[in-house]
């Protein structure tokens, strides 16, 4: 990939520097909309997940698999069989039998090592994996569109977090935090929401549901409305709030602005107007930290093409760039919304950010085709946030370049959610009222959000092969 470095850089300044990667739905979108629906078939729902007493040995994602995806079980042990077999949970009829192998360029978890694969076995229905000595993994379907029907249920709870109007006592997504932080988490949920669409809005359509559903706009895009309402009333009712939250409202306000600029212009002139104020009041607490003010900075100049924006926010940009290691989540988001802006920019400024996003991306992957379970933290056990927060990233750089390589490390970690790590527990519920092993990441909103991200990835990709 090292080779291409040169070419994928020249294709990373034009898309971003120019903007042309990205078009705004108009008022045709809804009927233009790809027609992508399933549900999850209702055998499913009756299927038991009772957690063994002892730790599982056969690793699979406990949803299952799309039809043509690649489809691999990782195994525990030392002396294992030479063949596994999958087989017909209802009648236990072997349907594939594979090879066992080991890992060889795994240095951690030598007793994950090994694996199989049955990405062969296409057929639609209810399995599990069963290998000799070691026992059977968690049952899991083959069945078209899973993606897509578990995106259709995350984003089935953003509505369901509603409270009341806008301006009422009980206003706003019901979000566990309170006063600043319930106004921080409900931005980041927001803002990476937007992003997702900007990047992906061929997957966001205008039937998911919700109360404006059918008035052809994305219902992302009324669902986001609904809490830069509140985020708006907060404001006008506590002038002088929180600096740090003033500069995460005033980043997602100005984003929200640009995306339906077109749609909606008196509504995103009041928002532009509240990030303005916000921006202003952030400005004035020296508290805040640099990377909120830098994105919001970044997406105000993306907005108004004004010098005052594009000042700060390059020259946080230049000293991010120059600095060594990762980069903060704001940060990466800033330099993005920065390269993406249609108003002049610092292309050498520009050149370094990609580069620095570029050696992030293959570190990822690098990382991932190490470990044992194929994702980018080697280690036992990952938090769930921080594994999302990775793949948000891929994402985005994916988009981009569209590397096929960087489309199956999304899916891994996908499969490590769902069950595939070395707990075998699921992180996610894929339908109502199923006991969670663990904390649902669907009942939090900015993991909830970053989840949905990386669905809209995958669902992208399979609409675009059409």
């Amino acid at each position: 990939m090292r080779k291409n470095r040169a070419g994928i850089l020249v294709l990373c300044i034009c898309l971003l520097v120019t903007g042309c990667s990205m078009k705004i739905p108009g008022k045709d979108y809804a009927e233009n909309a790809v027609e992508y629906s399933f549900e999850l078939p209702t055998e499913a729902v009756t299927i038991s997940y009772e957690v063994p007493t002892a730790m599982p040995n056969v690793l699979v994602d406990q949803l299952g698999y799309e039809p043509d995806s690649s489809k691999t079980v990782i195994f525990k042990g030392e002396e294992l069989p030479e063949t596994f077999t999958v087989r017909e949970r209802e009648s236990g009829r072997i349907v594939y039998t594979g090879t066992v192998k080991m890992r060889s360029n795994s240095e951690t978890e030598k007793e994950y090592n090994s694996y199989g694969e049955f990405s062969d076995l296409k057929e639609a229905g209810n399995y599990y994996v069963q290998i000799d000595k070691y026992g059977e993994s968690y049952p899991f379907i083959i069945h078209d569109n899973l993606y897509y029907s578990l995106f259709k249920r995350a984003f089935s709870k953003l509505s369901a977090m509603r409270g009341g109007a806008y301006d009422s006592k009980d206003g706003g997504w019901q979000i566990a935090e309170v006063g600043e932080n319930k106004e921080i988490t409900a931005c980041l949920c927001m803002y990476q929401l937007l992003t997702s669409y900007e990047i992906f809005p061929e997957v966001y359509t205008d039937d998911a549901g919700i109360p404006e559903s059918g008035n052809e706009i994305p219902d992302v895009l009324d669902e986001c409305r609904y809490e830069a309402e509140w985020l708006i009333y907060q404001a006008q009712i506590n002038p002088n709030g929180s600096g740090k939250a003033c500069g995460y409202r005033a980043a997602v306000l100005a984003r929200y602005a640009y995306l339906t600029r077109n749609m909606d212009s008196a509504f995103a002139g009041e928002c532009l107007k509240a990030a303005e104020s916000a921006w202003k009041s952030a400005g004035k607490d020296l508290s805040v930290p640099d990377d909120v003010y830098a994105l919001a900075a970044a997406e105000l100049y993306r907005l108004t093409g004004s010098g005052q924006y594009r000042k700060v926010a390059e020259d946080y940009l230049r000293l991010c760039a120059q600095q060594k290691g990762k980069m903060s989540d704001l940060e990466f988001f800033a330099g993005v919304v920065y390269m993406k802006t249609k108003s002049s920019v610092d292309v050498t400024l520009c050149d370094s950010l990609i580069d620095k996003l570029m050696e992030e991306a293959e570190s990822i992957a690098a990382k991932s085709k190490q470990d044992p379970f194929l994702v980018c933290l080697g280690k036992n056990s990952a938090d769930s946030r921080t594994l999302l927060q990775e793949m948000l990233r891929i994402c985005v750089v994916n988009h981009v370049i569209t590397n096929h390589e960087y489309n199956t490390v999304i899916e891994n970690h996908f499969h490590y959610l769902m069950g595939r790590n070395p707990q075998s527990i699921c992180y996610v519920s894929y339908w109502e009222g199923q006991e969670m092993q663990s904390g649902d990441i669907l009942d939090a909103p900015v993991e909830n959000a970053a989840f949905i991200f990386m669905l809209s990835e995958l669902v992208s990709s399979q609409i675009n092969r059409g």
